[in-house]
C-alpha cells in the first residue's frame, strides 16, 4: 500500500527533484522514495540535518510505501519534528549535496558528504 505525503519545499528544491526524476526516467515519487529509503536505512546522522531557512513556496506530493512512511514517522517522532519536515530535511540535504550516493561492492549507500560539511 502507499500513502501520499505532501511536503512544502522551496521552488528550487521542487525543480531539482523534478529534473532529477525526468533525467532518471522515474517519477518524482520513485526518486524521492529511493532517497528516503536509503536515508532511513543508512548510516547518516540525520539528526544533524537542519531545516531549510528559505521561503517554502512550493508543494511536492509524493506517494510512498506505508512501510517507508512508518519508518520515517518513527524517526521523525524521535527527533520531535513532523514527518513532512523530516522528509524535507532529507531531500534538501541530498539535493544540496550534504548526502551522497556511493557505490560499495556493487551496492549503493547514502552517506554524509564530509567534504562539503567541512567547507560549509
Amino acid at each position: 500500500m502507499t500513502v501520499v505525503a505532501s511536503i512544502r519545499v522551496t521552488s528550487g528544491l521542487e525543480r531539482a527533484i523534478r529534473r532529477n526524476a525526468a533525467r532518471s526516467g522515474m517519477t518524482v515519487s520513485t526518486i524521492a522514495g529511493l532517497i528516503l529509503e536509503h536515508a532511513v536505512s543508512g548510516q547518516c546522522n540525520l539528526a544533524a540535518l537542519e531545516e531549510i531557512p528559505e521561503f517554502l513556496n512550493a508543494k511536492l506530493d509524493v506517494r510512498l510505501s506505508t512501510e517507508l512512511v512508518a519508518n520515517l514517522r518513527a524517526e521523525s517522532a524521535r527527533l520531535e519534528v513532523s514527518v513532512s519536515v523530516y522528509i524535507r530535511r532529507i531531500l534538501n540535504a541530498y539535493y544540496t549535496k550534504r548526502l551522497l550516493f556511493i557505490e560499495t561492492d556493487g551496492r549503493y549507500t547514502l552517506v554524509e558528504n564530509h567534504d562539503q560539511t567541512k567547507s560549509a
